[in-house]
């Protein structure tokens, strides 16, 4: 995933980094934020309005042990994906790789509304929710959803 692979993001992120490179867990320390997977394979998914390699869009109030969780969901799911089931994101992260996009929270900024804002903004601009994620936010929620 590179850079402008989110110029539908109003921000740029503050780091972007291979989910199975070890070294990332130097970088946060009881850090707030938002953070994207995306393939690192170049893989593009397609979406009724284009091809984007983002499949995850999600929050933490302590991104090191939540990318450390899927981290090793998606360890687990390149290992042993024949014999047991795992969530879309970690079959695409171990499928397609993971690289990861993370996007610091401010202090001035709602960290529920932040992840909202992100995955309304990948739908406007591709027409559907990452295909990893299985909530969609409220605020583009219709009845028929």
């Amino acid at each position: 995933m590179r850079k402008y692979h989110l110029r539908w993001a109003e921000e740029w992120p503050d780091e972007i980094f291979d989910l199975y490179d070890e070294d990332w867990k130097l970088k946060f320390e009881n850090q707030d934020g938002v953070y994207i997977l995306g393939s690192s394979d170049n893989t593009m998914f397609t979406y009724p309005w284009g091809s984007s390699p983002i499949f995850y869009i999600g929050k933490s109030v302590n991104l090191m042990k939540r990318l450390r969780s899927h981290r090793k969901g998606i360890l687990q799911a390149a290992e042993d994906h024949n014999s047991k089931y795992f969530r879309p994101k970690n079959q695409y992260g171990a499928a397609f790789g993971a690289d990861t996009a993370v996007f610091y929270l401010h202090d001035f900024e709602d960290l529920g509304k932040y992840e909202s804002k992100m995955i309304t903004d990948f739908y406007d601009t591709y027409g559907s929710i990452p295909v990893g994620n299985g909530a969609w936010p409220k605020s583009i929620l219709t009845e028929d959803n």
